[in-house]
């Protein structure tokens, strides 16, 4: 979530620097026009609300003058980077005590920047470790072997051969799982009850226990599969008048109620419905 959030501040951030330099680009256009216009500095310097010395150095600079990144000075224990790479080498990966060393010879800085600074070392001194197994959820492994071979990316893929070859039967369970989703939209009642009895002489308990889950309804499931209506409209405005009552309980009154439920109608409508 952290790096999702991360990544979504980076985006408003470039974001805004770009709506930034296209007004900058306009301002600058603008200042360019009314120059060739036959306008003074300082008119220009008026009429666009900027300073006077940025309309002088934007007319001498002869194009759009990009913004240079700012220069930032060098922390003060890179100074003391020859003595803290002596001391890491020796075996001192404590930065506490190297900072206590460094604060004998001069260093006025803080304790963070020395940590900081050491950081990129301490994350060195592991590279040689060998990498632990990726593991993953088994909501995330079942995503996967549920989903249709188009919809998985490449790294995906090579995630499901790995699972395949750790479990022998996923790639049984993954067939009954597609051959699922195809039942389910084939509008054909007949193929969900041939999956329904392949699904109970599969061997797997969920996917057993599941199947005579379906066939004690299996009337009203073959309906869902072969009919076009469904019920979804009337769950949705069961679930909506639930939260309306929650959200008024104890408050207001009936009339109020009746306003939040029934559909809204203009004024206008109402007046052309009475109307004789």
């Amino acid at each position: 979530m952290k790096r999702r959030a991360t990544s979504r501040e980076k985006r408003k951030q470039q974001t805004l620097q770009m709506q930034r330099r296209q007004r900058r680009v306009d301002l600058y256009e603008n200042v360019v026009q009314l120059h060739q216009e036959g306008h003074s500095q300082r008119a220009i310097s008026q009429a666009l609300q900027i300073q006077r010395k940025t309309v002088r150095r934007w007319l001498r600079a002869g194009q759009f003058p990009e913004r240079k990144p700012p220069v930032r000075k060098p922390p003060k224990v890179q100074a003391l980077a020859e003595y803290l790479q002596q001391r890491w080498n020796e075996g001192c990966h404590n930065a506490t005590k190297l900072f206590q060393e460094i604060r004998s010879r001069g260093y006025r800085g803080q304790r963070s920047m020395v940590a900081r600074f050491v950081s990129s070392w301490r994350a060195s001194r592991w590279t040689h470790l060998p990498a632990t197994p990726r593991r993953i959820t088994p909501r995330h492994a079942a995503v996967l072997t549920t989903r249709a071979p188009d919809e998985l990316t490449q790294e995906q893929r090579f995630l499901l051969d790995q699972l395949s070859f750790t479990c022998s039967d996923l790639q049984w369970i993954r067939t009954l799982a597609l051959d699922f989703r195809a039942a389910l939209s084939s509008g054909n009642g007949q193929q969900m009850i041939d999956w329904i009895q392949i699904a109970k002489l599969s061997g797997i308990g969920s996917l057993v226990r599941f199947a005579f889950g379906l066939q004690k309804d299996v009337t009203a499931v073959c309906a869902s599969v072969q009919s076009h209506w469904s019920n979804g409209q009337v769950e949705g405005q069961i679930n909506r008048l639930k939260m309306i009552k929650r959200q008024m309980y104890g408050r207001a009154g009936l009339p109020l109620l009746r306003a939040r439920v029934l559909p809204y109608r203009s004024l206008a409508t109402t007046a052309a419905l009475r109307a004789p």
